[in-house]
């Protein structure tokens, strides 16, 4: 189910695996409760959002704190094909596993855009301000 408010400006959208929606300048997207995010679900996930998006490139806060694990063919896609229209990330992490595979993915995977873990929202959405387009 796709909504737009004229209100405040917020697009959104809920799948099978994230809410995700536009607000003020960047897009958001949280990632449900799963015991693995694996190459299929990246890849839904991704397809979902570029149909969303409609080619438009945003800042882009990932919330993947319900995610308990991530493969590592999940996380290589995500690193490169899984950034397209994404102007800079910031994931959301929750538990230890999953910031130690986060660092992990940013230090190995090596994302093509700037990319910052943070424990909370409004952190993550501040840093992501500066990105936005002007």
């Amino acid at each position: 189910m796709s909504q737009f408010q004229e209100g405040d400006r917020t697009l959104a959208k809920e799948t099978e695996y994230v809410n995700m929606f536009v607000q003020d300048g960047i897009f958001q997207c949280y990632f449900k409760p799963m015991e693995v995010l694996d190459i299929n679900v990246a890849h839904v996930t991704v397809r979902d959002r570029l149909n969303f998006l409609k080619k438009n490139s945003y800042p882009s806060l990932f919330d993947i704190s319900e995610v308990k694990q991530t493969t590592k063919e999940a996380r290589d896609f995500m690193a490169n094909e899984g950034n397209e229209l994404v102007l800079a990330s910031a994931m959301i992490v929750s538990n230890p596993m999953l910031k130690m595979m986060a660092n992990f993915y940013v230090m190995v995977n090596k994302p093509k855009n700037p990319t910052k873990l943070f424990t909370d929202v409004n952190s993550a959405l501040e840093w992501l301000a500066q990105f936005k387009a002007k």
